[in-house]
């Protein structure tokens, strides 16, 4: 019998030296046999048996006991949802519109799906606060990063100079065009070649959502050198990670984040 062997995982090392979280990033294959892969996560549907199979696996693979964890239905919006009660309903959770969810429960795992946008992972080792983020370009343009910031000053007392904050796969200012509607309001809250926002022709821009969301906590008041932009572009290793943008219908990684209890 084969075992199951997943391929490429994402950590960010920053992360990975708090002794007091895990996190991860899943991979797009898990490996069966030599050259044969299983997605991890099939177009058709994130809510299968093979799915729930494979998280499992990677839930295992993080050292996470639980097989359950908590998620929230994606809208591409900036709603932050607030994980308060370790014993409400899973399914109750997943029925609430958000883009982000932060918590300070430990043993509480939380994730979002993406395949282009980027995935965020927020974390206050002072109080020691979690939170993961769904941020694409509609998120971004209506300041979601900024959102949860807020939320998490407001709701645990968690000042920006102690996050830390890493982004992981996604797609690149290399790779990302857009029209000029669609990058009016990146264009309009800074300026052409800003760093984020680079003309690519007639009518056309690249737009980096990574640059453009760590400009936006860093203008929160982050410190520069605790944000993490390592991920690499989801449409340029096509071949490790889901691309929306170059696929179309496709799967989705799943970027998870848990508190361990302080001791």
């Amino acid at each position: 019998m084969w075992c199951k062997v997943m391929i490429s995982s994402f950590f960010v090392e920053s992360l990975q030296k708090q002794s007091l979280l895990i996190h991860g990033t899943s991979p797009r294959y898990f490996e069966m046999k030599e050259g044969v892969r299983e997605s991890f996560c099939p177009p058709e549907n994130d809510n299968g048996e093979l799915f729930r199979e494979h998280q499992k696996l990677f839930l295992q693979s993080l050292g996470i006991e639980r097989e359950d964890l908590f998620r929230v239905r994606q809208v591409h919006g900036n709603q932050v949802y607030v994980l308060t009660d370790a014993k409400i309903i899973v399914d109750g959770v997943r029925h609430q519109e958000a883009d982000a969810i932060v918590t300070h429960l430990p043993d509480c795992p939380i994730m979002i799906l993406t395949a282009d946008c980027v995935p965020i992972i927020i974390y206050d080792p002072v109080n020691h606060v979690v939170g993961v983020v769904h941020a694409g370009r509609v998120g971004t343009e209506k300041r979601i990063f900024s959102n949860v910031i807020e939320v998490v000053g407001r709701e645990y007392g968690s000042r920006p100079r102690d996050l830390i904050v890493s982004m992981g796969p996604a797609i690149g200012g290399c790779c990302y065009e857009v029209d000029e509607p669609c990058a009016l309001p990146f264009i309009e809250r800074s300026s052409v070649d800003s760093g984020f926002v680079v003309k690519a022709g007639a009518g056309k821009f690249f737009i980096d959502l990574p640059e453009a969301n760590r400009q936006e906590g860093c203008e929160a008041g982050i410190l520069k050198e605790n944000i993490y932009t390592d991920g690499p572009c989801t449409s340029c290793d096509n071949h490790r990670w889901y691309s929306y943008r170059k696929e179309g219908k496709t799967g989705r990684l799943m970027t998870l984040a848990m508190l361990r209890p302080r001791r």
